[in-house]
């Protein structure tokens, strides 16, 4: 799977949870359900970004 696709999913794994999600021009700045935490996802990531970013949003209650 491509790495755009999984940040699709990602996004949309993450919308099912709670999460906002405010359109940037290079990504999408997603924003916790209780409003506490902020993750920047790039439309264009590497492979190793999402593990990153799956990484900052368990932080703020997200589960894979």
């Amino acid at each position: 799977m491509s790495a755009q696709k999984e940040v699709k999913e990602l996004k949309r794994d993450a919308e099912k949870q709670g999460w906002t999600a405010v359109e940037k021009k290079n990504g999408w700045m997603m924003q916790s359900p209780d409003g506490v935490g902020q993750v920047m996802i790039h439309k264009t990531p590497s492979a190793r970004s999402i593990r990153h970013y799956v990484a900052d949003m368990r932080k703020y209650g997200y589960r894979p």
